[in-house]
């Protein structure tokens, strides 16, 4: 996958264009009765994530200017096997964390370097309205955390352990997150 958040990408919302401040603004619960707008929201998550951003680990709902807690994912870095989440909660499975970097297609041409909890036991709704409870380590439960902070109005550089890089150009920025790739691929292991 190399979508990297090295571009303003159209259709998603950033820190420096939301000017209804929806990216800092937390999302409340959807109820089952509204489940025809969680149907369109994943629908429209998909489009924009492979049509237009080609890629990515995820993308929340705030994102595209849709103030509902879904989100999509890959848990594995592949561009298959997305998985739909809606309704979200986590929990740490452990007191282990692990310090790596994280970019956001809202936060373009910057790289946080961010501590996370390892292993986290997750619970979503799925499209059907199925409650899951998964179990997630490494690379997926750093995904799911970063999604999860959309919700809660929250942006990679909010958090109070972040380190942020800023690029000016592209390619540096595109250069940096490759180096990250592969010292995530050393991190976390395949999952």
């Amino acid at each position: 996958m190399a979508s990297y958040a090295s571009q303003k990408y159209e259709g998603i919302l950033t820190c420096d264009d939301d000017e209804e401040n929806i990216l800092r603004t937390p999302t409340s619960f959807l109820d089952r009765k509204d489940w025809g707008i969680a149907r369109l929201t994943i629908e429209k998550l998909r489009t924009v994530r492979n049509n237009v951003l080609k890629g990515g680990a995820g993308l929340a709902a705030p994102q595209i200017g849709i103030l509902l807690p879904i989100f999509i994912y890959t848990p594995n870095r592949t561009t298959e096997g997305l998985i739909d989440v809606i309704n979200p909660s986590f929990e740490p499975l452990e007191k282990q964390t692990v310090d790596g970097y994280e970019a956001c297609f809202s936060e373009p041409f910057r790289c946080t370097r961010l501590t996370r909890w390892k292993a986290i036991k997750c619970r979503y709704q799925d499209l059907t309205g199925q409650w899951q409870d998964v179990i997630l380590k490494d690379f997926a439960a750093k995904v799911f955390q970063h999604e999860m902070d959309h919700f809660q109005g929250k942006l990679t550089v909010d958090h109070p352990s972040a380190k942020t890089e800023t690029f000016a150009e592209e390619q540096a920025f595109k250069d940096y997150m490759n180096k990250v790739l592969q010292d995530d691929s050393k991190t976390y292991e395949a999952s």
